[in-house]
């Protein structure tokens, strides 16, 4: 990952070390990678010119760590309990910093889903430090027993980038655009495209082909049912998958939702968690995903 990082430390005069222990960690592979990029993508960002970022690992009895630790502003006692709120930037976004807001959700979604914890502890003016702990790999029957309920990495080495899939999102509003095409993004190896209305959507299905096609309900032209309607009237889309999305939660409105023909309806604000594992229903390639216990949610309306 780090090279990835390295022209972004670059242009903000960040050098950024590396510490290692042995030690393997029980997670997946692809999701702990997109879980350090994250947090290495905001260590340089809201650091010092000049500053230093240092990345370390370690392991014991209890867990594997992955520290990352900055030299940057700080965060206070208020801004850490509201850290993991989506599109929080603390003010940040008013000074040309880069960034949605909704990548340390995405971090605690990921790390929670591996049977993980995160930490942190900061003070202005002093840095910050992300400590993330996740199930040691212990090769005992002993240890085995105690992990066989947490999610398994990829046989034979095989990683979550190697799947292939497109996914279409048609819905108008910007903010749950944002989030579902961020969370998409962090399965790896899936494309997602959007567009804002449903006659836009439809058209779009016939071109770019997607396997699965995510409609909100609630469109500015005409709603989900009609955009099915026309998926289902052509030829060339008539058996890609359409999952409904709608803040409307009743039980007739999500019965009704699949007598129509959805596949399936998933219902506003998404849970985080839950919306990466029912994705792995239609990809069944992706890394399995344990539903957290604490959700972070996020979309809204519609």
């Amino acid at each position: 990952s780090l090279p990835l990082l390295q022209s972004l430390a670059t242009q903000h005069d960040v050098v950024v070390e590396t510490r290692r222990a042995e030690g393997v960690a029980l997670a997946d592979p692809t999701r702990l990678r997109q879980v350090l990029i994250n947090l290495l993508s905001n260590a340089i960002k809201y650091n010092r010119r000049g500053g230093r970022v240092v990345v370390e690992t370690s392991a014991d009895g209890v867990g594997a760590r992955l520290t990352v630790r900055d030299t940057g502003r700080g965060l206070t006692q208020t801004q850490i309990a509201e850290l993991f709120e989506p599109f929080n930037r603390f003010g940040v976004e008013h000074e040309g910093i880069e960034g949605t807001g909704i990548g340390l959700t995405i971090v605690k979604t990921l790390v929670d889903g591996m049977g993980g914890r995160i930490a942190v502890a900061s003070e202005p003016g002093s840095g910050t430090t992300f400590e993330v702990t996740l199930p040691v790999a212990l090769a005992t029957a002993a240890a085995a027993s105690a992990v066989e309920s947490l999610p398994q990495p990829m046989p034979d080495g095989r990683r979550s980038a190697a799947i292939h899939g497109k996914i279409l999102y048609i819905e108008d509003n910007h903010v749950n655009v944002l989030l579902v095409e961020e969370l998409v993004k962090s399965l790896g190896g899936l494309t997602i495209v959007s567009e804002a209305t449903g006659a836009a959507g439809v058209a779009r299905a016939t071109s770019f082909r997607p396997d699965l096609v995510l409609v909100d309900m609630q469109l500015p032209d005409f709603d989900g049912y009609e955009v099915l309607r026309q998926i289902r009237a052509a030829p060339a889309t008539r058996s890609i998958p359409c999952v409904a999305l709608s803040a409307n939660a009743m039980s007739e409105d999500i019965e009704r939702g699949l007598a129509a023909g959805f596949a399936e309806y998933w219902t506003k604000p998404i849970d985080f968690g839950v919306f990466i594992t029912a994705l792995q229903r239609f990809f069944p390639g992706a890394p399995s995903q344990r539903e957290p216990a604490d959700h972070a949610q996020g979309v809204s309306g519609g």
